[in-house]
């Protein structure tokens, strides 16, 4: 719902009007038709108490005394700094207002920011405003038309639309200069907000804040990928040069992923930690610039008669970089003549979940992204955790996510607040589901998401053991074939699937589409299992002690429990064809790994194949690791760009689902 109403007059007389949009939860944003400055942004916390998460003030008269801050406001033609004030289009060189020192800023000293807009219209959900800048206006070129649109959904999203067309080639790009405390602003220091930017390079500065080379990578005070309050950032300006050349934070960052095609791109985080509040900045420009508000009076007075000191709020103001007209290599804001520009700001506000990942290096060591998790909760991600580290870590989080960092009951009596446990796997040996369970806590797992790998790697181990392909590649590489006196040699025997017989125990999603590629082989199936699913034709059932007599392989898709622990033991092999083949992708307890290596090392068995082991990663003096004819990978049959990223969609999916109050694939 839109409202407007009189917010204020200028000097001479002119009426300053505030829209007002709300939704259907009673959030809203009030945009002012001076400067479309955001005047009030007004969510929900934790506690569903609105918090104004913008500064400003309730009369025009602060806004205009304190023009120098742009409070709020619509800023351009071109936001952030020209160096000398000058640049060029077209081989001509045009002159700019020198209104930050020898360099212009924002767009010259009444420019949009002190406008009031030449019209407005107004839907339900969202407020257009438009202003026509006359060719020459601020020392810029071509008569140029933009129109900013605000528009506040019931997702407690702001989105900023700026659209611009002008007659001639000139400059464009638009942003916003909002000073944001997601802690609201009756804190008057913005250091205990939580900061984190989606940015591996940033653009380096000198004294006056201008770009001084080429983008640089993130490093020291400037490296804020990982959570970072903002006070824990502003401590190193003593010793930071970066920080000292801004006066504080007051750079641009590259958005990462950036390429120019129109995609919206995450590229910062802000996070209240005392309501709960996040607010994600996402565009579809290339950099973000972050401004701690160094310049910020002392003891202003605001809105509510708050007050307002230096660093009470910070900027985060998506644009094109600074002096990017005079840097041929960098993403160009040159509007064309008759061309129409189109970028958009995204501030998304939620109430996440804070969530911590104890061991995410195995799942991503940075090939995908985490950005499905990041959508649903604030969330700190480790590569590993010690043992000692865990509950640490764990402290004040609301939802905990591992893989094979073990939660066992002592840990999980010092947590205090999680609420939610998510498994990077589907098994659950990595935690003790009883305690979790005692404590209240749910507990998710993600089935389903690597099985066509774990049945891709169960015929790669089966094929090598008939094919011997890297035994005979090495052969060749090592001269043998050259050296032979004939057009082929072996050098063991080769083994044709067609005809032989697979043995396969459980007949879960994976067993089945083990079955299935068998088939395609044309070998013949039987299937030991408790399932009562129905078996395709010519897959026959058999009890363990048939299926492990009459197989000439036998591949293992068990869960381990109390009785599948050591499931293939000295009296199983005895039952084995001799020179039978074992295949185990599943569990490494599902295997008595010494009668296992005694049946290898007595010629029982003719090959085993393992992806997993009972300890892992493996002692030296593992018993199938010096057992003949053994393969065994680091339990990577799971490890697939492609089945990774589902399992990062699929945690993000289980924890959105908690935080929903439904249940998917609930453990507890």
């Amino acid at each position: 719902m839109l409202s407007k109403k009189v917010f204020d007059y200028t000097k001479n007389g002119k009426t300053v009007n505030c829209f007002r949009i709300t939704n259907r939860h009673g959030a809203y944003a009030e945009i002012l038709d001076y400067g479309g400055i955001i005047r009030s942004l007004c969510v929900p916390d934790r506690d569903a108490k609105l918090i104004d998460v913008v500064i400003g003030f309730d009369r025009l008269l602060p806004y205009i005394k304190n023009r120098n801050s742009y409070f709020g406001a619509f800023v351009g033609r071109y936001a952030n700094r020209i160096a000398g004030a000058r640049f060029s289009i077209g081989g001509n060189e045009y002159e700019l207002e020198k209104n930050d020192g020898e360099n212009h800023l924002h767009g010259g000293s009444g420019s949009f920011s002190e406008r009031i807009a030449d019209s407005a219209s107004e839907t339900d959900d969202s407020v257009s405003l438009t202003w026509n800048s006359p060719d020459g206006d601020q020392g810029y070129p071509g008569s140029l038309t933009v129109t900013v649109t605000y528009r506040f959904d019931d997702k407690n999203d702001l989105t900023i639309t700026y659209k611009g067309e002008s007659d001639a080639d000139t400059l464009f790009n638009p942003t916003n200069h909002s000073y944001f405390n997601m802690n609201g602003p009756s804190k008057s220091y913005v250091g205990d907000n939580e900061i984190k930017v989606y940015s591996d390079r940033f653009i380096p500065v000198d004294g006056e804040c201008i770009p001084k080379g080429e983008p640089a990578a993130v490093k020291g005070a400037m490296d804020m990928r990982k959570w970072s309050s903002l006070a824990s950032v502003l401590a190193r300006e003593e010793t930071d040069q970066n920080l000292k050349a801004g006066s504080g934070l007051d750079h641009s960052f590259c958005v990462k992923g950036y390429t120019g095609d129109g995609s919206l791109l995450r590229a910062a985080e802000l996070y209240g930690p005392e309501t709960g509040i996040r607010m994600s900045v996402l565009t579809d420009l290339p950099g973000v610039q972050i401004y701690s508000g160094n310049y910020i009076p002392d003891g202003l007075k605001g809105k509510m008669g708050r007050i307002y000191n230096r660093r009470s709020a910070v900027c985060l103001e998506t644009q094109y970089h600074p002096d990017s007209p005079n840097r041929a290599n960098w993403y160009s804001p040159v509007l064309k003549a008759g061309d129409r520009a189109q970028y958009t700001t995204v501030y998304s506000f939620d109430l996440p979940p804070r969530a911590v990942v104890l061991d995410g290096y195995t799942t991503n060591p940075g090939d995908i992204s985490w950005e499905p998790l990041y959508k649903v909760c604030r969330a700190d991600v480790y590569d590993r955790t010690a043992p000692k580290d865990i509950a640490k870590r764990c402290r004040g989080c609301d939802a905990v996510i591992t893989n094979k960092a073990v939660l066992t009951e002592e840990i999980i009596g010092e947590f205090d607040g999680v609420k939610y446990v998510g498994l990077l796997s589907t098994g659950a040996n990595a935690v003790d589901a009883d305690a979790l369970r005692a404590k209240g806590i749910a507990l998710t797992n993600v089935p389903g998401y690597s099985t066509e790998d774990v049945a891709q790697l169960t015929f790669a181990l089966i094929l090598e053991f008939c094919q011997h392909t890297m035994l005979h590649s090495d052969a060749v590489h090592g001269g043998e074939w050259a050296a032979s006196d004939d057009f082929s040699f072996t050098k063991a025997p080769i083994r044709e699937l067609a005809g032989s017989t697979l043995g396969i125990f459980g007949y879960g999603a994976i067993g089945s589409r083990v079955c299935e590629i068998a088939r395609a082989f044309r070998m013949k199936v039987l299937v030991c299992t408790r399932s009562e699913k129905e078996l395709p034709d010519g897959v026959r059932p058999a009890g363990k002690n048939e299926l492990l007599r009459k197989s000439d392989i036998v591949t293992l898709h068990l869960p381990l429990t109390a009785e599948t622990a050591g499931f293939i033991d000295a009296d199983a092999i005895s039952l084995m064809k001799p020179g039978a083949i074992l295949i185990n992708t599943a569990r490494g307890p599902l295997l008595d790994e010494n009668a296992v290596a005694d049946a290898l090392n007595e010629g029982r068995l003719g090959g085993c194949g393992c992806d997993v082991l009972t300890k892992e990663p493996p002692e030296a003096d593992s018993p199938l690791l010096n057992a003949k004819n053994t393969i065994i990978t680091p339990h990577l049959a799971w490890a697939a760009q492609a089945a990774r990223i589902r399992l990062v969609e699929a945690v993000a999916k289980n924890l959105a689902a908690f935080s929903a109050g439904r249940k998917l694939n609930r453990l507890d």
